[in-house]
């Protein structure tokens, strides 16, 4: 009698049962353990019970069917700028200035996520991912520091002296919050025009008692969830075509000004050089002055020692002259004598 084909055997049973456990554990390894990398932080949330694990340290973890999110310890935003492959990525940043000049600001940041439990669990509990995380949370903030740092200066400011302290503003407000800023009316000289304007500028209150030295209007976000910003970047402003136009003739007007001031500086250099060289004519033609006088002063010196010495010579001579006649006569008296003795 011929076996049934379609019956299933215990060995067959066996294998059916072997393949599905298979297929099972095929399914069900990645849920078993998660391979935590270096670069990355791991959260974990465990079923039925609900308990959370925050990995930060690489290696093979226990997930136990666990539901997983995935973090960088570090990530860029770009808003705008060229990455390192020279591609543009993310949307640049308006800002407007005291001036009310406009422009986009392109750059980036890092962000640096915390390693503690507590703001981990704020993070994960508020965002539950890197995505949302960086774009509900570090790019509005980011775009709002932006925002408020423009006031600070004039779009001149911001492509000339003061470039360096845009950075400072949005990494110092990015750490500790925007600034509470007052309005002061000052008057200025119109660069371009040469006319006088009043112009209001925003300035910083300073307050020792606050993070960074200046009153703030809120405090950054970044520090309730421990997040740190670092190398923080802009590589370039691009200003609307009318603010392109004012630039260009504010720094022609500028250099007029140091034209002018160059050639104020050198005309009174000038001057100087000629009070110098009047005052060392003068001082030559003094020197000339006193060298005749000592000269004629000597010579006269000169004239009267020798007249004094001619004359003590003639007073001299008179009476050599006289003591040779006296001795002379003597000698004659003497002879005389002598000769009368003699007779």
């Amino acid at each position: 009698m011929k076996e049934n084909p379609f019956v299933i055997t215990s060995s067959m049973k066996a294998g059916i049962i072997a393949a599905i456990l298979a297929i099972v554990a095929i399914f069900c390894i990645p849920s078993i353990g998660e391979n935590v990398q270096k670069e990355e932080i791991t959260v974990c949330q465990a079923p039925f019970s609900g308990k959370m694990s925050y990995w930060v340290e690489p290696g093979l973890k226990g997930q136990w069917f666990g539901k997983t999110t995935t973090y960088y310890k570090t990530e860029q935003l770009w808003f705008g700028s060229d990455d390192k492959n020279g591609k543009e990525q993310g949307e640049p940043i308006p800002v407007i200035f005291n001036d009310a000049s406009d422009g986009m600001i392109y750059g980036s940041l890092r962000v640096k996520l915390p390693r503690d439990v507590e703001h981990l669990d704020r993070i994960q509990t508020d965002y539950n991912g890197m995505e949302r995380l960086m774009n509900d949370l570090v790019r509005p903030t980011v775009t709002k520091v932006i925002y408020a740092s423009g006031p600070l200066m004039s779009a001149f400011e911001s492509y000339a002296e003061k470039k360096n302290d845009l950075i400072e503003y949005i990494t110092d407000q990015l750490t500790n919050g925007v600034y509470r800023t007052a309005v002061q009316t000052t008057e200025t000289v119109d660069p371009v025009t040469g006319e006088k304007k009043t112009v209001k500028t925003a300035i910083l209150i300073e307050d020792e008692n606050s993070p960074g030295g200046f009153k703030r209007s809120e405090v950054s976000p970044f520090s309730y969830y421990g997040i740190e910003i670092g190398q923080v970047a802009v590589s370039k402003i691009a200003y609307s075509e009318r603010v392109n136009a004012q630039i260009a003739q504010q720094q022609e007007a500028n250099m007029l000004i140091q034209t002018s001031k160059a050639k104020s500086a050198a005309a009174q250099q000038e001057a100087i050089r000629a009070e110098e060289e009047g005052k060392a004519v003068a001082a030559k033609a003094r020197w000339e002055q006193e060298r005749e006088k000592a000269v004629a002063v000597t010579k006269a010196e000169q004239e009267r020692e020798t007249s004094r010495l001619a004359a003590e010579k003639a007073e001299f001579d008179k009476k050599r002259i006289i003591a040779e006649g006296e001795a002379e006569a003597a000698a004659n008296r003497a002879k005389v004598a002598a000769g009368l003795k003699e007779s």
